[in-house]
């Protein structure tokens, strides 16, 4: 782009030049093409000011995933519910295939999941690693909801997971209208 700007430029000064003659239109292109290179720089610069080394604007230490239940499901007793269409995973912590949240550093997280029971009500909880951090219910109803969420400091490597509460017996989870989400603060 840089190259295509210049060679503009040079033409365009030959074109004066062939016209208007002199040797002051060779000053003027120098001096041209040193503002232009000046300015793309800058604009480079900019650019990685802004975006950071890796060219996006989200900077690598932040952490964030947003997933969506997409089908019912009937769960069993201390079933993981794996949320499989993933809408955000800045960070890539999130795994869609285990419906795990893996912590990639120290720092303190905040997760939330709301739910939508399917015929009967529904039992949920959250686990950090195997113990609870927090339990949502959804009653007996038509399209009943329930949500739970947590605010937990989480060592790098800890696996935070919705699953099914431990004898409940079964249960379903509506596909559709299921979230479960997280960041780090």
């Amino acid at each position: 782009m840089k190259n295509i700007f210049i060679s503009m430029l040079f033409i365009t000064c030959i074109i004066f030049a062939s016209v208007y003659g002199g040797q002051d239109c060779s000053r003027k292109i120098g001096k041209a093409k040193a503002a232009l290179s000046e300015a793309i720089n800058t604009l480079q610069n900019t650019k990685k000011e802004f975006l950071g080394e890796t060219g996006s604007p989200i900077p690598s230490s932040k952490v964030a995933f947003h997933a969506r239940l997409t089908n019912s499901i009937t769960l069993g007793s201390t079933q993981t519910v794996i949320f499989d269409h993933v809408i955000t995973n800045i960070g890539k912590a999130y795994n869609q295939h285990t419906g795990h949240f893996t912590a990639p550093s120290n720092g303190i997280y905040f997760f939330a999941c709301t739910f939508l029971q399917y015929g009967v009500r529904l039992h949920l909880q959250m686990v950090q690693n195997s113990s609870e951090i927090s339990k949502g219910y959804a009653q007996r109803g038509d399209a009943a909801s329930g949500s739970m969420s947590a605010v937990i400091y989480l060592n790098k490597g800890d696996v935070v997971k919705v699953r099914h509460y431990p004898g409940q017996g079964s249960q379903t989870i509506h596909g559709d209208w299921s979230y479960f989400m997280g960041y780090l603060l």
